[in-house]
This record gives structure tokens, sequence and C-alpha cells, in this order.
């Protein structure tokens, strides 16, 4: 038994070497990184998996049966007319702005697939908003047990997934969105639902949100697949350490580099990576990929303690948590709003 062991172990060192020989160092640093980690990121993934299901059964919450006040029929229509609608002057864009314009700013596309019982909506980032929360409880020292009695801000909500998520586990729900029509569309799906008492959705941009009314409100700050969208990660992170509470909580993903050092990707507003122009579905208008370090070194700049980020490489993507234990200064010099607070 002891010899069959070591031969099973060669075996492994020798698909190990033959990796390392025959790929780019690219794909050697992501095998390690899977392999040196594999227990843990399995591990991760299992969890993942679990809570997922969890979550996914409080989703179900979100069918035409549950309706409150709308009508099955009248509440599909509703939805299902929005898809495609263009509307560029809604989002205050003159003609001669559009060509700079974010497409799915301009066009209306489905956020989260949202399977309503009657009809489904198929989203373009599937089921990413149970993944999400699916993934931060893993890697993260989080109980979702304990949203029970949390007041959640929710940045860039799209079309409501994470919204309406966080509604079903959390005492409320405030969610931003800079794109108007979404953010009805997330103000419709609530009230439909009877939701309204417990979610409040307003279209505004992250930097609109320095100011008293914000300070110290939330325990939780919800903040997924937006940060690499702005073009001052820094000060959109001040402004969120600002809104929480002493003692909460914020949640962070980002696409991002998987690089030891502190640096980030600069692609810039007329880089897109997928979709075309004709149809208006065109992925990118990102500014800054950050790395882990780099995303830990903004935080802690921001005022967050107890940081932790990591490269997630069951999606390829960065996560961070970190907490406000005090109300900390931050570093003015050449701050982009020097009364920030």
């Amino acid at each position: 038994m002891v010899f069959q062991g070591n031969i099973q172990r060669v075996g492994k060192l020798k698909r190990l070497l033959s990796t390392i020989y025959n790929s780019s160092p690219k794909k050697v640093i992501r095998y390690l990184g899977r392999k040196i980690g594999g227990t843990g990121e399995r591990g991760i993934q299992k969890k993942a998996d679990e809570i997922s299901l969890e979550l996914n059964e409080k989703f179900d919450f979100y069918r035409t049966s549950n309706l409150s006040g709308i009508e099955p029929e009248e509440f599909r229509g509703a939805i299902q007319s929005r898809i495609g609608k263009e509307d560029s002057q809604i989002e205050g864009f003159s003609d001669d702005e559009l060509d700079r314009q974010r497409d799915m700013t301009i066009k209306f596309h489905w956020g989260h697939d949202h399977d309503f019982g009657d009809f489904k909506m198929e989203g373009m980032m599937g089921d990413r908003h149970i993944r999400l929360l699916s993934n931060f409880a893993s890697l993260f020292p989080i109980n979702l047990a304990e949203f029970e009695d949390k007041d959640v801000f929710d940045v860039g909500c799209w079309t409501g997934g994470t919204t309406l998520l966080m509604a079903s586990i959390s005492k409320s729900v405030f969610a931003i969105e800079e794109v108007k029509k979404y953010a009805d569309t997330v103000q419709f799906l609530s009230d439909s639902f009877g939701m309204g008492d417990k979610v409040e959705v307003n279209s505004m941009s992250i930097y609109d949100c320095n100011s008293e009314e914000f300070f110290d409100r939330f325990d939780v700050v919800y903040f997924p697949g937006v940060i690499y969208h702005l073009s001052d990660p820094l000060l959109a992170l001040r402004i969120l350490f600002n809104s929480l509470k002493v003692g909460g909580t914020i949640l962070i993903e980002s696409a991002g580099i998987n690089s030891d050092e502190p640096n980030c990707r600069f692609d810039g507003s007329l880089v897109w990576t997928s979709g075309t122009r004709e149809r208006m579905n065109r992925s990118g208008w990102n500014w800054f990929w950050p790395s882990p370090s780099a995303l830990y070194r903004m935080m802690m700049e921001a005022g967050f303690d107890e940081i932790e980020t990591k490269w997630f490489y069951g999606t390829e993507r960065v996560y961070g948590f970190g907490k406000k234990l005090s109300q900390v200064p931050v570093c003015k010099a050449g701050i982009s709003v020097p009364s920030i607070r």
C-alpha cells in the first residue's frame, strides 16, 4: 500500500512538471495557484454551492404567485416591454454625446437570470447575483443569518437581482443605480412583490452620496461589480466608508488582475471586450482593474480595518472584505474632493 501510494505521488509530480514545462508562465501560475491551494479552493467552492442552494430558495419568493397589487399578465408586460428600449434622453444625454456613452446605459439589457414562474428572464450576468453572495460568505467571516437585522447599501443594482436577494435576508435595502431606467425597474420589482416598505431605490451616482444623509447610516455596503467601472475608486471607497456605521462591513468584488504587486490595469472608456456596436451590447467602459493587493491598499487608504482581499480562481476576479472600526481621517493631499469627510 505504501509502495502504491508512492507511485501515485510520483505520477502526480510528473503531471505537474509536464504542465509547467509545456505551459506559458501565466498558465503555470494559474495551475499552481489552484493546486497549491487546491483543497482550500475546492472547500470554498463546495461551501459556496451549498449556500447557493439556500439563496436560490429565498430568491424563489420573487415569482408571479407572490405578486402584490398587480396581476401577472400586467406585470409580465411591464417587464418585457422594457427590453431593448433605447432612451438616451431619459439618461440626460444629448445626441452629440452618445458615441462616448456606454451601450448598456442607452439601451435596456436585463441583468441577472430570474425565473418569475410564469416566464423567465435571461440576464447578461446569469445567476451571478446568487453566486456573488455565496462566494462572499465562503471566502470571508460572514454569517448571512446576521443580515436579518442589518441595513444594507446596495451600490450599482442594475435590474435588481442583488437588491431583491438582499431584501430577502436583511432588514432593509437602500439601492442606487446611475442608470435611471434600471433604477425605475428595481423599484417596480420591489413594489410588485410587496417590498416597498423595506426597499428604496434611487437613480444617482455614488459620488452624490457624499452628504450627511448618508453618514453612519448602513451596517453593510454591498459593492460587487462596480469599482472597476469608476474613474475615482479611492473617492468612492471613502464615501462608502463614511456611509457605514462603526462596526459596519463592506463587501467588494471586481474584475481585476492576478498579481502579487499592488498594480491596476487601465482600460478607459474607449475599450470594450465583447458585443457589437450594432446590437449595443458591448461590455467594457472599465477604468481601473485592481490586483488584490492594490484593492487592499485602496481600502486601507479609505479607512477600513480587518481588510482581506483575495483572488478567487473560481471566478478569476478579486474579492474584498473590510470593517469600519472607527471614523478615521483620510489623506487629503491630491484628493479630488478636498472637503470629503
